[in-house]
């Protein structure tokens, strides 16, 4: 039940199970039915406090994601679980929100902070974008285009396998593609080999990542609203 009070603001969220006059940050999340979280984190009823919230909540779980990291001896870039919380981003919060959120990360690192892979705290050395720069500014397109996908399922009512398809595939092109771009300029090689380094062994390791996310939000994820 909402209350109507003038004492409390009409930009929050009321839990319905809460007495009059007392209200709850995300209340309109239905925390006890995990398939419909990302109806309500992307909902039109999400204030702009709550919104701002979510987007700090993921570009920090990015943040976590990029110090799951190990390293093979065919390639100078690291695996990493980075990518599998970009496109979380992109699974949980609208187009917009999901690319501020990365945007939030890309800055945060650039101004110092140990976000990056293995606790990097730098965007740029000596003046020039660090080698694996590309694909870190790459991160909030790609949670964008991902979230397009999932926009479009909501809008749809169901899950729209052909529109998630396109969006998820289209999500890695620019952090393959800037990616490899500054990675060869950033070791002085051409693009084949570039790509041989920073895109060959990523292809499955990426698509096993896109396969699981794509079945949880196809065939075990609700798009209609279920009330209590």
């Amino acid at each position: 039940m909402r209350n109507n009070s003038a004492n409390v603001p009409s930009t929050m969220n009321i839990s319905k199970d809460l007495p009059t006059g007392q209200w709850v940050m995300l209340g309109e999340v239905a925390w006890n039915r995990p398939q419909q979280w990302h109806l309500d984190l992307s909902s039109n009823k999400m204030t702009i406090l709550e919104r701002v919230i979510t987007v700090v909540f993921f570009s920090g779980l990015t943040a976590l994601c990029a110090q799951i990291v190990f390293s093979a001896p065919w390639t100078p870039v690291p695996y990493t679980f980075q990518t599998f919380a970009v496109l979380a981003t992109g699974v949980y919060l609208r187009r917009n929100d999901a690319f501020a959120s990365g945007c939030l990360y890309v800055l945060v690192g650039a101004l110092g902070a140990p976000v990056f892979a293995a606790n990097g705290d730098h965007l740029f050395d000596g003046g020039k974008l660090i080698a694996s720069g590309g694909y870190l500014i790459a991160f909030p397109i790609a949670s964008a285009l991902v979230a397009e996908g999932l926009d479009r399922s909501r809008k749809a009512g169901f899950a729209d396998l052909k529109a998630q398809m396109i969006c998820w595939v289209s999500a890695m092109l620019p952090v393959y593609v800037f990616g490899t771009l500054w990675l060869a300029k950033s070791y002085d090689v051409d693009f084949a080999q570039a790509f041989e380094w920073a895109v060959e062994p990523f292809l499955i390791w990426d698509f096993g990542k896109i396969l699981i996310m794509a079945l949880i939000t196809t065939k075990l994820w609700s798009y209609t609203p279920q009330e209590d």
